[in-house]
This record gives C-alpha cells, structure tokens and sequence, in this order.
C-alpha cells in the first residue's frame, strides 16, 4: 500500500446561534460485550507495607522522600476512571470514540474525502507484524495511509471537513456533545495480566449509561452519528472497539475492549424540526423508543449510508481483530 494525497471537502461550517433542522438527545448504554472493558484515569495505587511504613516514621518522626525510598512501594493497579457519581466513561473519551471511527470509515473517492484526521491515528508506512500500529493497519486497510493534509483549524482557516463541523475543531463548538456514562452497579475486577501490568476493569455485560445531545443536524447526519456508534441494523449497534488493550489478542486468556452501543431513546427539543422517516414521526418536544424506536434507527442509519454512498465503509473491526 501505498500513501495516498486527498483533496479534503471543506466549506464554510453552519451557525452555532440559532435553531434548525433537528435539535434534540439520545439516551445511549454501552455494554461490555464479551470481553472486559478498562478505561484509565491516569491513576495507579501503589501498595504500602504499613507495619514498615509505621517502624520507619518512629525512627525518623518525619515523613519524606527518603521514607519513599526506603519503603520501597509496589504499584498497584491502574484504576478506572471514576468520579463521585461511581465509575465511568468520560464523555471525552466516548465523542473521541466514536469521531475517530467516522474519520477512519469515510475514504477517498475521485480524489478528494468528507474527513480530515484530527482524533483518528494514521500511519506514513505499512508496519510488520509485530511492529506498532500493525493491527490498527489490518483494521482500517489503506485507510490510514492516505495523505489528508493537515486536520481542520477554525483559527487559521475559513472552511472546516463534515466531521469537524458536526464534532468541533480549534476555534468552532461541537455540534454534538457526549455527557460522561455512568456506570449501572459496575463491579470492577482487580486483573493481573501479563508483563506485570495490573488494572482495575469492568467485566463482560458491565453497562454504561449517558446522553448525547446534538443541535442542526440533517436526517442523514443524524444516521451518521448513530454509524459512528457501529449502529446500522436497529437501536442496539455490533460490537465494537474501545478503551485500552482494545488492539490487543488475548491477554491472559481474557478479552478487552469490546463494546456495543445501544439506544433507548430519542428525544426531540422544542426547537427542533419533525423528524419523519418512512411512516413514522418524531415530533417537536417529543420521544421515541421501544420497537419504534429499533425502526427508526435503522432507518437513519440506511438513509446515511445512501447519502454517502461510496465515501463511507462499514468496518467490522471486532470481526477482523478476531482472525488475527
């Protein structure tokens, strides 16, 4: 494979002051899908022998970096980033998700492509096996080789990509936010894997739960968020790939980052236009869910895909990563 230089579709991005077109919220989970599930805080604990810690303090009377030392602590587990509503998955870390998932699924056709990358990583050569990035490589395909340019800069440039005017860029709002998910009674597992690494991780069928609110989006546009949550058939979406190890096979014969999302209600604010798709309506200040729902869904996700027809790949990553 071979690098390939894209002309970037940008235009001038839509008016973040006013309502238009469809303005409202999802109510989305995201359950753990066979497979254990660990986002970071960034935080490890480390492990004190405090029968020393206790001989060390009466000998010196003081506590410093010396004591540190001496006490020679043991890291302990990497946590799971939490808050003081419980265990979560930063909102952050789900819109990164799902943007970097749009951004590598729409390619190039006839020379030019609907995305910049500015949260999807690309490669500038193909990697061995073994080598680093070299599953991400078998993934995505000649995908993230192709030569973008450099990502969207509202403070440098008039004209942004499509996904950096729905998602946000330096200097322009996102039109779509993500709230963090909290986790529904998660119990975290204390998990020693191998080459010393230690987590603290949710286990298979562990469910997050958030809202994603959005503002002047189009049907199609709408279809499309829902495509970047792996959601094509219905309200509840494939498996999916998130949060850390989620590149990697089997360590210690446990799975890591899978992930399905899955819909349980739309919801349309006042300001919002009708959603009508096929025989169904949403209307202003109104919800949707249930079976309804499950179509409506569908229904978007297919509207999205004829609307970008040829520029946009469904990628079963999950299936991939499982044949390597």
């Amino acid at each position: 494979m071979q690098q390939i230089r894209l002309n970037v579709l940008r235009s001038k991005p839509r008016q973040r002051d006013t309502y238009k077109d469809l303005c409202g919220s999802m109510y989305v989970s995201i359950i753990a899908d066979n497979s254990y599930l660990h986002v970071g805080s960034g935080r490890e604990k480390f492990e004190v022998d405090l029968k020393k810690l206790k001989e060390i303090y009466a000998r010196r009377k003081r506590i410093d970096v010396s004591v540190l030392k001496e006490l020679q602590l043991k890291i302990g587990y990497s946590e799971f980033t939490s808050t003081t509503m419980g265990t979560v998955i930063p909102g952050s870390s789900v819109k990164g998700n799902v943007r970097a998932r749009l951004e590598l699924s729409f390619h190039g056709f006839n020379g030019n492509v609907r995305s910049c990358f500015l949260k999807a990583s690309r490669l500038t050569k193909l990697a061995g096996e073994g080598e680093s990035g070299w599953r991400h490589q078998r993934v995505w395909g000649e995908t993230i080789l192709e030569d973008r340019g450099f990502p969207c800069d509202y403070t440098k440039m008039d004209n942004v990509c499509l996904i950096c005017d729905l998602f946000g860029t330096a200097g322009l709002k996102s039109l779509i936010e993500f709230s963090d998910f909290i986790g529904l009674n998660v119990k975290l597992e204390a998990l020693d894997l191998p080459y010393g690494m230690k987590v603290y991780a949710a286990p298979q069928g562990s469910e997050f739960s958030g809202e994603i609110s959005f503002m002047n989006l189009k049907d199609y546009e709408l279809g499309l968020l829902l495509l970047g949550m792996g959601i094509v058939n219905g309200s509840t979406g494939r498996s999916v790939i998130l949060g850390r190890f989620k590149y990697r096979g089997l360590m210690d014969n446990k799975k890591f980052g899978r992930v399905k999302y899955k819909i349980n209600k739309i919801s349309l604010s006042k300001f919002s236009d009708k959603l009508t798709i096929g025989n169904l309506t949403i209307n202003p200040g109104s919800s949707i869910e249930g079976e309804k729902l499950n179509t409506i869904c569908k229904e978007l996700a297919n509207l999205s895909l004829k609307h970008f027809q040829n520029e946009l790949r469904i990628v079963d990553e999950v299936g991939i990563l499982e044949k390597l």
